[in-house]
């Protein structure tokens, strides 16, 4: 129940499809404030499939226990019939449990973390320290759990493109969350961005962005932060995330209309569309414009058409000046101002 620590612990929320997920800040370092205002990796979490009218609006319950404590509830995704949790035990192991019927838990209890440990630790198989994965399920006879019936999520070998370091998440230092699965975060006197995959589902939108960027970062492109390195659980061979380097920046307006122009021309020159252009995915800095959440990102192939692909690239740029207008705040997160 590791929810503790000398600033305090919040929750940032958000709908997503099917599910209410959320990820805990880290314990902020003393004299940190979670408020700074910087540029984040990516912006279309909270839009990608949720329906207002899919689910009722849900609050999530800050951490409230500043009692020393043991382990700690790291996320959670909550569906309509089943919830999802990513937690760090005391014995420093990650280990994602899967409750299938929502009644297990009460309604008021299920997204404080706190709460979410004591529940969970009534179960027999708590005390064992040998599984990964946990579901819990309920029938008639009553509450059921299956140990290891899936395996904690990585990407594939395949899917890691490049000879990029190594680093435990564990060895970040967190600085900031900005969204559900972005963190600005510190290693030794250096900081970066991170992005990560919380649980499995999320692992797809990881693949694609992890090619443009691996892609820009070997044509040496100043369009992009670069990548640094994969980011592991436990074990090297569990990549759930990457860390770009650290920008700041601005976000453009009509005013950098002629800027945009050019360095989408220059990503589209080399065969990458962004897919998701807006204003909080562009960022003014001194090196020029940056582009950030290349998730709905493609790359042409050989066996593209390419007048398809040019009338990708062609509505693409005639959509420009209409996202650079947009004042809505569309993927915006809750915590960052308009100047990084």
């Amino acid at each position: 129940m590791n929810l503790t620590c000398n600033n305090t612990i919040t929750f940032h929320q958000h709908l997503q499809g099917d599910h209410l997920s959320s990820s805990m800040l880290y314990p902020l370092p003393d004299g940190k404030n979670s408020d700074s205002t910087t540029c984040i990796l990516g912006s279309l979490e909270a839009i990608k499939t949720f329906q207002p009218s899919q689910r009722p609006h849900h609050k999530i319950q800050p951490a409230r226990s500043i009692m020393a404590v043991k382990d700690s509830l790291l996320s959670l995704d909550m569906g309509l019939k089943d919830c999802l949790y990513r937690i760090r035990r005391a014995h420093g192991r990650v280990v994602y449990v899967t409750v299938k019927d929502l009644d297990i838990i009460p309604e008021e209890l299920r997204t404080h973390g706190p709460s979410v440990i004591s529940e969970l630790s009534k179960l027999s198989e708590w005390d064992d320290n040998t599984w990964e994965t946990l579901t819990v399920s309920k029938d008639e006879s009553g509450i059921r759990t299956k140990c290891d019936s899936f395996k904690p999520h990585a990407l594939q070998e395949q899917e890691i493109p490049g000879t990029y370091e190594r680093i435990n998440i564990f060895d970040l230092e967190i600085l900031q969350e900005f969204k559900n699965r972005v963190f600005r975060v510190q290693r030794g006197e250096v900081q970066y961005f991170l992005k990560i995959a919380r649980f499995g589902f999320e692992l797809a939108w990881l693949v694609q962005e992890i090619k443009v960027y691996d892609l820009l970062t070997q044509y040496n492109s100043a369009l992009a932060p670069r990548i640094v390195g994969y980011v592991f659980e436990e074990m090297p061979d569990r990549v759930i995330g990457f860390i770009v380097e650290e920008i700041h920046g601005s976000r453009p307006n009509t005013l950098h209309f002629e800027a945009c122009q050019v360095a989408l021309q220059e990503l589209h020159d080399l065969d990458i569309l962004h897919g998701d252009i807006n204003r909080d995915n562009l960022f003014i800095t001194d090196e020029g414009v940056k582009f950030i959440d290349f998730e709905d990102s493609c790359i042409m192939n050989s066996a593209e058409n390419k007048e398809e692909w040019d009338k990708k690239k062609s509505d693409e740029m005639q959509s420009l000046m209409e996202k650079l207008a947009d004042d809505s705040g569309r993927g915006r997160p809750l915590t960052v101002g308009d100047d990084v």
